[in-house]
């Protein structure tokens, strides 16, 4: 009789027993999550593929993790304790392929079975392409001028050919590999420099590293210039003799550094013709001698000999 009586005390009115039960679950779950927090930070993705295939478009290095829980769990937690990883080892063919991105946890994570932990995102969407080698001509983008006078005779890149790694679509197409800008402006001497290759796309790869090394020749400018009306002057003449004027016209063809050339008149430059052993009156055939300023190189000039007539000073 006992029993029964409990029984009906039991299931009296049991609906707002069953709402009171169900409100009290409900508060203590409120209470437990309003108590936990969250941290967030960013772990590096590793991503692995099919040996001769590779992503076509750019991956993202880094993936969003965040973990809820205690607040003295959470902060235990090291960044290196969790890692992210996708596999898309398993398609050796060309395609658009989504894979989930999987969480291990290491260390102290790991002994916290209360701990939540989410990835953004939860998944990656990637285009794989066959990998595709290739090896192209290194070619220098040089820019600016030279100083004044100057200017760039050669240039060597080494190394002149690199090999070159990436997706079909990015690699086949491509003759050619750029550095990156070589500036030359106010150069007046030869010079050697290490600079980066120009990647035509961030995906693409250099087997032996984006570095190459430039060298230049730069040297002053050199002209060939024809002077025409050049003076003759007769040296060593015994004054007891004077020459008749000359006549004709006189040139030479020289060569020299721009730069030198500017800082001399056209006097500078002259012929000469050695009277000393004049010893009396007449005709006589003369060598002529060019006489120029130092570094300045005579490539031709006319006439080679000329006729002097000598005749007695009487003045």
């Amino acid at each position: 009789m006992k029993l029964r009586a409990v029984l009906e005390r039991s299931l009296h009115n049991w609906p707002v027993k069953i709402i009171s039960i169900a409100a009290a679950l409900l508060l203590f779950l409120f209470y437990r999550v309003s108590s936990l927090e969250e941290r967030f930070f960013n772990v590096p993705l590793v991503l692995t593929f099919h040996e001769n295939y590779i992503p076509a478009e750019n991956v993202p290095e880094t993936v969003r993790i965040i973990i809820r829980g205690r607040n003295e769990d959470i902060k235990l937690v090291l960044e290196d304790e969790i890692e992210a990883s996708v596999d898309f080892s398993e398609y050796g063919r060309e395609g658009r392929f989504r894979k989930p991105v999987q969480i291990k946890k290491k260390g102290f994570a790991m002994d916290i079975s209360s701990l939540e932990i989410r990835v953004e995102p939860r998944e990656l969407s990637l285009l794989i392409e066959s990998l595709m080698v290739k090896t192209l001509e290194v070619i220098p983008s040089v820019i600016g001028y030279t100083e004044k006078g100057y200017e760039l005779i050669q240039n060597f890149i080494t190394p002149s050919s690199v090999e070159v790694f990436g997706s079909r679509s990015k690699i086949e197409n491509l003759e050619k590999i750029y550095t990156e800008e070589i500036d030359i402006s106010s150069k007046i001497d030869d010079f050697t420099t290490r600079v980066r290759l120009k990647k035509p796309d961030s995906s693409l790869s250099f087997s032996g590293g984006d570095i190459v090394e430039f060298s230049a020749s730069i040297k002053p400018v050199t002209v060939v210039r024809s002077m025409l009306g050049v003076d003759i002057i007769a040296i060593d003449l015994d004054s007891n003799y004077k020459i008749a004027e000359f006549q004709g016209i006189y040139s030479m063809e020289i060569q020299g550094k721009i730069l030198e050339l500017e800082k001399y008149l056209p006097e500078d430059f002259r012929f000469t013709i050695d009277c000393s052993t004049l010893r009396k009156p007449g005709q006589y055939y003369l060598p002529v001698i060019p006489d120029v300023p130092a570094g300045i190189l005579v490539l031709n000039y006319e006439p080679k000999e000329i006729r002097v007539n000598v005749m007695e000073n009487n003045q």
